[in-house]
């Protein structure tokens, strides 16, 4: 390591553009929810990585193999992260074979390795729902007066055979295909007559944390409860509270992110593992180090519910996470709630919001209810709500310190932070 650098971190020195090419940097992107990727470049940055470019839906960024190794462990809000192969022009099928065909496959795949390829489309979610509207015939109709590649599935058919036929002509042989669980994922992504290819490092979606097994009704994304906590402005200094904690998932994203816990340190597999260049040693180092990263709490961390069989699952998922000491677990009415400590903290929730006929009636009362109950009991304490109804947001009928657009599930919603002043009689009160 040389004397004079910037280091990350975990204590490597970052390199410089000029450095990258020798050192052996790669481009990655991670993919992240709309609304989440300024979050996610940050803890790339935590990461090693450099050149971080936001876009939408995630991050382009540089680094080496301990980056990308740090990044599928650590980063919280990503779901997906990918090195990019080629980025080239596919205006036609014979383009993209083409182009796909002069990839190197050799490289990463072998006749004793499978593959699967998954391709996304630019207006994919817009062209399903013109499908729906105006029949199959519409959309082709419209997709023949453009030039480009349309159909996701048919782009995937040609990059596969492109792969094939390369691999059958430099080895005498071919990989068999496992949609399922393949040992090597090939991800392309069209937009505006260009396909960027990419190898998915990450396998399984980084959400799936190893730890919640058991879940209640609508349970948040990992990647998007960590997003909500980093989002609160909670890193553990003050109480937190979930008074509607369903199978845990906030408390326990919480709770990791108080004690520096890994994100992924409970997953045994991950995409790169199967990579022909894996360092075993690398990533032994990588995993050591976030091991020794792991801090204690500083401030308690409470969880409650109506349901106290959903109590039981969530205090189970959190003693999987590793982290059932540091969560408080209860049974209780949120309506009814009461600070569980002296000391002002944060309320972090995802109420429900309605999706059935019938619901929203009594689903402002509860809202106007849990108002209420801040008002009167929580001076002092900031108070964060994830929501996807904004009937249902009016109801709160508090001045919004903070509104930030993210998606859950695909709803679009909005997180609402509240900081609730002194009531009468406490110095500087004058109400809520």
């Amino acid at each position: 390591m040389s004397g004079g650098g910037v280091m990350d971190r975990f204590g490597m020195e970052k390199k410089d553009d000029a450095a990258e090419t020798a050192a052996g940097e790669k481009k990655y992107f991670a993919v992240a929810a709309a609304g989440t990727e300024n979050i996610a470049a940050e803890e790339l940055r935590e990461c090693g990585a450099f050149d971080a470019e936001i876009v939408p839906g995630g991050v382009w960024f540089r680094g080496d193999l301990a980056t990308l190794y740090r990044a599928n462990l650590h980063v919280r809000t990503a779901t997906r992260i990918t090195q990019l192969l080629r980025d080239f022009a596919a205006i036609h099928q014979q383009m993209l074979y083409s182009q796909v065909r002069r990839v190197r496959w050799e490289d990463y795949l072998n006749p004793q390795r499978t593959f699967a390829v998954f391709s996304t489309m630019e207006g994919q979610n817009r062209r399903q729902v013109e499908n729906r509207l105006h029949g199959a015939d519409f959309a082709r109709k419209r997709d023949e007066k453009k030039p480009g590649i349309h159909h996701s599935q048919f782009a995937s058919l040609k990059i596969k055979d492109a792969i094939v036929d390369r691999l059958r002509q430099e080895q005498g042989a071919r990989p068999n295909i496992d949609p399922e669980n393949p040992d090597i994922r090939v991800d392309a992504h069209f937009a505006k007559g260009r396909c960027l290819l990419c190898l998915d490092s990450s396998g399984k979606t980084l959400n799936q944390r190893g730890y919640r097994v058991e879940t209640g009704e609508a349970p948040l994304r990992e990647t998007l409860a960590a997003a909500i906590i980093k989002l609160s402005g909670w890193d553990g200094p003050v109480p937190l509270w979930d008074p509607m904690c369903g199978s845990g998932t906030l408390v326990i994203e919480a709770a990791m992110l108080a004690t520096r816990r890994a994100a992924g340190g409970l997953r045994e597999e991950f995409g790169f593992l199967k990579w022909p260049d894996y360092d075993p040693q690398l990533w032994g180092r990588v995993l050591r180090e976030a091991q020794d990263g792991i801090q204690p709490a500083a401030a308690p961390i409470f969880a409650s519910d109506l349901d106290a069989g959903v109590v039981e699952k969530a205090r189970r998922n959190a003693a999987r996470a590793g982290v059932e000491k540091l969560i408080q677990f209860s049974v209780g009415d949120a309506r009814e709630m009461v600070p569980p400590c002296e000391q002002p903290g944060i309320v972090v929730t995802n109420p429900p919001y309605g999706e059935r006929i019938g619901e929203e009636g009594e689903l402002k009362l509860l809202y106007r209810r849990l108002t209420k109950r801040w008002k009167e009991s929580f001076a002092r304490w900031r108070v964060c709500v994830l929501s996807g109804n904004p009937k249902l947001e009016r109801e709160i009928g508090l001045p919004v310190k903070q509104r930030d657009r993210l998606y859950n599930g695909g709803i679009e919603s909005r997180l609402l932070r509240y900081e609730l002043r002194p009531t009468e009689g406490e110095p500087g009160g004058n109400g809520a």
